[in-house]
């Protein structure tokens, strides 16, 4: 089966939904955030706060400086991980807005009560988690994991 999803007519809210069992919930999530700048420099955000709302996902820092919005995305379902090919995203920070130009990226959602091996990988996407990780055209590297705790009525 295939979605799209993040700023298409399938919003990202219902693909989490019916991937839940829920409707009109968005789901929130907390996971650490690593940023990988091409000069080497690594900065690690832990308690990242991850919500999906209005078709997009958000990552915020955990105090909440910085958004990363992921509002495109091209998904498609691999087993019972939801797999999103990652188009468009935008930095919020200090209150400027920046379009992040992408090279590639991709999120994974597992939905279920179990660890999800990735098709080729020895990665597991960890039960009611979400894997993202991608690269910019500067070459920066941006890499994120979380899990789903609760959502958010």
């Amino acid at each position: 089966m295939k979605l799209s999803f993040f700023g298409s007519a399938a919003a990202a809210t219902l693909a989490l939904a019916s991937a839940t069992g829920l409707t009109a919930a968005p789901a929130q999530a907390m996971g650490t955030v690593t940023i990988q700048q091409p000069n080497g420099a690594r900065n690690t955000y832990h308690d990242a706060v991850i919500k999906v709302i209005h078709n997009a996902l958000f990552i915020t820092s955990a105090d909440g400086k910085g958004t990363l919005v992921i509002n495109r995305a091209a998904c498609a379902y691999q087993g019972a991980v939801l797999v999103c090919f990652v188009t468009s995203a935008t930095l919020v920070q200090a209150g400027k807005t920046s379009p992040l130009d992408f090279r590639n990226g991709t999120v994974y959602v597992n939905m279920t009560d179990q660890p999800q091996a990735l098709a080729r990988s020895t990665m597991k996407v960890p039960a009611k988690g979400i894997v993202s990780s991608f690269t910019t055209a500067r070459g920066t590297y941006v890499n994120m994991i979380g899990s789903i705790d609760k959502v958010v009525k």
